[in-house]
């Protein structure tokens, strides 16, 4: 029997496969953002609330107070966008042992109003801030940050 063409074995084929997704899921981050990407796909399920006390219960333990107090992460709440840290009565209730937060930077009155207060400074052309977002389960305008106030000036330590 005389063969005019190579074949391509399975191995190969899988190979061609794997490089086409991945080279599509690399187009796809550069473009969008690799944060847009995986809440678009959502590949790794998100961040829960569940996830943030595990989180924080490795933050008491290793005695890491900027992470426990000022590290507010962004969870999905009823399909609700919301900001958290380990303050938040949710969290706070289910913590046998608690670290003692300092002072809020930039002179904030709190860390929630210094979390809606640096929300508020990052706000671009494609990103309005809205004061109905929850930060440790109240909104920013109960904390007293409003969309049309003057944020005062905050660096993150």
């Amino acid at each position: 029997m005389n063969k005019r063409g190579q074949d391509l074995s399975i191995g190969t084929l899988i190979l061609i496969v794997l490089g086409i997704v991945v080279l599509v899921l690399l187009i796809l981050g550069f473009s969008l953002g690799w944060s847009n990407l995986w809440e678009k796909i959502n590949i790794f399920g998100g961040t829960s609330i569940g996830t943030v006390a595990t989180q924080c219960e490795i933050d008491v333990t290793q005695g890491n107070t900027y992470d426990f107090c000022q590290s507010f992460k962004k969870v999905k709440v009823d399909g609700k966008t919301e900001y958290l840290n380990c303050k938040d009565g949710r969290i706070d209730s289910t913590l046998d042992t608690k670290l003692n937060c300092p002072a809020a930077p930039g002179g904030a009155s709190s860390l929630e109003v210094w979390y809606c207060n640096e929300l508020k400074n990052k706000e671009t052309d494609k990103t309005k801030f809205d004061d109905q977002i929850k930060v440790n389960s109240k909104t920013c305008e109960l904390h007293g940050v409003k969309k049309d106030t003057a944020s005062p000036a905050t660096t993150v330590p």
